[in-house]
């Protein structure tokens, strides 16, 4: 009988990978989005969409008023909504543009050509879904013929005044919140028309 001798050799190995816990992350991203009606003789004619550029005076004024201990920031229940003039110079919003420099170093000047005595006001609902917005229209008249190149949100003690620049100080400061251009190009107006505007923000 013969003999079986077999040397049987094995060899193995394990190898476990661990990975760190996946870091969550809740962004604030702050937007905001105008819808702008145009009506000329109860008419329709268009409509047009201006995403808002956010300044950094209003970002500013934000945190400040959430968590500054050191002053007592006002709460601004009415906002006002002005038109961007597509007149020289050509209009460049910027996140550095301020309420004290409206028609002045800011690279755009405001359109006053309608019929309100003074801008109007955009008046919100309560915020549902991280969104608030304004329920009814606001309604610019135009009585002049020219171009508009997009919309700006303002507030502050002054901001009710059509052509107010005053700065203010502190608490009481006045305040740009968003300038924006629209989306599809400037667009031209004339006397009796009208621009229906709905601005929303969201996060």
């Amino acid at each position: 009988m013969g003999s079986d001798d077999r040397l049987a050799i094995s060899d193995g190995a394990a190898c476990e990978v661990v990975r760190p816990a996946k870091q969550t992350s809740d962004m604030l991203r702050l937007a905001g989005n105008f819808r702008i009606e145009h009506w000329r003789k109860g008419k329709m004619i268009g409509v047009y969409h201006a995403p808002n550029l956010l300044v950094n005076e209003a970002k500013n004024r934000l945190f400040n008023t959430m968590f500054n201990a050191a002053a007592t920031y006002a709460r601004y229940e009415t906002w006002y909504l002005g038109l961007v003039d597509n007149a020289d110079p050509t209009p460049s919003p910027a996140v550095g543009d301020t309420y004290a420099q409206i028609d002045g170093s800011n690279v755009w000047d405001t359109w006053q050509g309608y019929d309100e005595s003074t801008r109007p006001a955009w008046t919100s609902g309560a915020s549902a879904s991280q969104v608030i917005t304004n329920a009814s229209p606001v309604v610019f008249t135009i009585d002049a013929t020219g171009a508009v190149y997009g919309l700006f949100l303002v507030g502050g003690p002054n901001a009710a005044a059509t052509g107010d620049n005053t700065a203010g100080s502190g608490p009481n400061e006045n305040i740009l919140w968003c300038v924006t251009g629209f989306a599809s190009g400037a667009v031209s107006v004339q006397d009796n028309d009208q621009l229906k505007v709905t601005y929303s923000a969201s996060s």
